[in-house]
């Protein structure tokens, strides 16, 4: 069987549920060893699961905040996978408020998880990456980066600086043979996702029925996300580097 990501190391960030566990599942099942960093116990039995499928995973728990945190989580990869070749920095918080209604402390908090923690990750991982020769940095970033959600204020701000980050630290490492690029997932019907229509009233056909709308005609799924992931961190994307990839089904160009 063809695995394009045998041999590879992987840490993807927010790996324990929605999203996250999609790729998580993705890069292993494409061969790769992963390390699922995350906040919450529930990492453990992600990775229990995977394991009983028999791929190599494990899960290591740590607040992509703070900058110790950030290096023992790279270096995880190092001591048990004996490198790093792949990081995914997928943690990360959408709360709803609008910009009237965003207190100077959510502000911070959703500045200091999705842009904060992205960048120490991306400045332990480096290193790392270099020492293997190169590698790749997929960033989430997200479709309303691209074009304004008001009732997600920063959370839509915070993903615009996701995708500054990307263009720039692909410039920066380049030298080192290491390619960053971004995902703009869509529309998601994660478990998360799921509970917030509800909060207003929406069920899951209700859901089912919007994504009937949409360019392509449905809502994406986390293994949409993760197909983007394993392709971007392979062989077959060596000349893909400082690109902010839509995987929204056509949501931005209705």
């Amino acid at each position: 069987m063809y695995l394009p990501l045998e041999n590879k190391a992987a840490i993807v960030t927010g790996g324990a549920s929605g999203i996250g566990y999609s790729i998580v599942k993705g890069l292993a099942r494409a061969g790769a060893s992963v390390i699922i960093a995350d906040m919450s116990h529930q990492g453990e039995e992600a990775a229990k699961a995977l394991i009983e499928e028999g791929l190599n995973v494990i899960f290591v728990q740590g607040d992509v905040t703070l900058s110790e945190d950030a290096q023992r989580i790279a270096s995880k990869a190092d001591e048990h996978f004996g490198g790093l070749d792949i990081l995914v920095n997928n943690a990360g918080i959408y709360p709803r408020s609008m910009m009237p209604d965003t207190t100077e402390e959510l502000w911070d908090r959703v500045m200091s998880i999705n842009v904060k923690g992205v960048f120490l990750m991306c400045q332990a991982a480096a290193p790392w990456l270099k020492k293997r020769g190169g590698g790749a940095i997929i960033n989430m970033s997200s479709s309303h980066a691209a074009v304004g959600s008001p009732e997600l204020f920063a959370y839509s701000v915070s993903k615009g600086a996701i995708s500054t980050l990307t263009r720039n630290l692909a410039r920066s490492l380049s030298s080192d043979r290491i390619r960053v690029n971004a995902i703009n997932p869509g529309w998601v019907a994660t478990e998360r996702e799921i509970e917030v229509q509800a909060l207003n009233g929406n069920n899951l056909d209700w859901l089912i029925e919007k994504g009937k709308t949409l360019p392509l005609g449905r809502l994406q799924t986390g293994e949409d996300t993760a197909a983007a992931v394993v392709f971007l961190a392979s062989d077959h994307a060596t000349q893909i580097t400082g690109q902010i990839i839509q995987v929204d089904g056509g949501t931005t160009v209705q």
